[in-house]
């Protein structure tokens, strides 16, 4: 009762004619490609099939192998040399390991790009396909189009930020850490624009969301000032679901990759943070520090941006139309008119509009307060164990101290007295 039964067949010429998404955010897509990161593609116009495709055979997915393999070379040897120096580094302190663990973790991205990106590519694809689908069901029932007119400047902007941040942060930490050598830099700025474009990826869709719902939600008043809107409350309510299922649908598909993201930005921001509070503690602020916080300060703008923007389609496509349907004056309307309003609710009410990550973490709002609870638990566990260090440090110098001062006292005591001056 609660689930959409529409199924509109329509020539795929249509189809990409009125695909306003594809084509705003056709950059972003393209620059994924060219990155290796999700080979999808775009079915040629005029052939009958899916117009987002994956296959593991693709041209597509032949150039991403290439070029996953050219920076695997690279982030190994770096990984290599990172791990040598771990092992081998005469300076064996606690703190010493975890600044080592910091920069590596930032390169294991790379290596669960197949496992968490690659793998969910036909989910992807469907996504993409559902909202092909959407875009021409809404013309069809609404009589009217949906446009994105600022997600085309939007989506060029961030492929743009997306790779000058990556430099950006990348050469802070080069000049900001003593022992951060330039040839290493050239294994981070593939991963650091890769966590930026999916960061940008999310923030698109999110928008592109909250422009749908924007648009639904004035066809929606317009119908329901109309007289008996009964059989266009209907189709209506299968296009929300409809456009509950796609928010649904993202989490879907991206669910390993954004949920090995929170994981590393999790791991990253504590370890950077404990470093940076353990190192002013040792030897006060430095550029060392600042460089640990650059990174804390990424991480934390990344994992709010992507909770903030969820938090804020899920309001749009859900509770901004449950209050539009409950000012409704059910006493003013016909009675199949009150019944397709409360089945509006109820549909909204067991299709919840959350982006949920395959059952693994619902991303909202809550997420940040979580993560940030633990991480406050795990710094103090940390900063204690650092106390704890430098309290047995401090007790082991005070007992050498007292033993060389024995020495020196016994010593003094065996040593034959000296004879006068006049004496001699």
């Amino acid at each position: 009762m609660y689930l959409s039964k529409m199924k509109i067949q329509a020539d795929v010429n249509l189809l990409d004619k009125h695909d306003s998404f594809y084509h705003t955010t056709k950059s972003l897509l393209v620059l994924f490609q060219i990155m290796g990161v999700m080979p999808i593609m775009r079915a040629p116009k005029g052939v009958n099939m899916p117009r987002t495709t994956f296959t593991w055979g693709s041209k597509a997915f032949l150039w991403a192998y290439f070029i996953y393999a050219c920076e695997t070379v690279v982030v190994v040897l770096v990984a290599k040399e990172r791990i040598n120096k771990f092992i081998y580094n005469s300076d064996k302190r606690f703190d010493e390991v975890i600044y080592n663990i910091i920069f590596m973790s930032i390169l294991v991205p790379h290596f669960l790009l197949p496992v968490a990106s690659w793998r969910n590519g036909s989910e992807v694809a469907k996504f993409k396909n559902m909202w092909t689908d959407y875009q021409y069901k809404y013309l069809v029932v609404t009589g009217t189009p949906i446009v994105f007119p600022k997600l085309y400047p939007i989506t060029w902007a961030l492929c743009v930020v997306s790779w000058s941040l990556s430099i950006a942060i990348i050469l802070s930490e080069y000049y900001l850490q003593p022992d951060f050598q330039f040839t290493h830099t050239f294994a981070y700025y593939h991963i650091i624009a890769m966590l930026n474009g999916f960061c940008s990826l999310w923030f698109v869709n999110c928008t592109a969301f909250g422009e749908a719902s924007r648009a639904f939600a004035k066809e929606l008043s317009k119908i329901l000032a109309t007289k008996n809107p009964a059989d266009k409350l209907t189709e209506y309510r299968h296009l929300w679901v409809d456009l509950s299922h796609m928010m649904q649908q993202l989490g879907k598909a991206y669910s390993n990759m954004y949920g090995i993201y929170c994981l590393v930005i999790f791991f990253t921001t504590i370890i950077a943070t404990y470093g940076s509070l353990s190192e002013i503690i040792d030897h006060g602020a430095t550029y060392k520090e600042v460089g640990l916080f650059v990174i804390v300060f990424y991480c934390m703008s990344l994992l709010f941006i992507i909770c903030n923007e969820a938090h804020h389609a899920s309001k749009r496509v859900g509770l901004y139309f449950q209050e539009r349907l409950l000012n409704v004056n059910l006493t003013a309307v016909d009675k199949a008119t009150q019944k397709e309003v409360e089945m509006f609710l109820v549909a909204i009410d067991k299709n919840p509009p959350t982006m949920n990550l395959d059952g693994y973490a619902i991303i909202n709002r809550r997420l940040i307060t979580a993560n940030l609870s633990f991480m406050a638990t795990y710094l103090v566990v940390l900063m204690q164990f650092k106390l704890t260090l430098l309290r047995q440090g401090a007790k082991k110098a005070m007992i050498m101290a007292l033993k060389a001062n024995m020495t020196r006292a016994a010593a003094n005591r065996h040593a034959p007295p000296e004879e006068p001056l006049m004496q001699q």
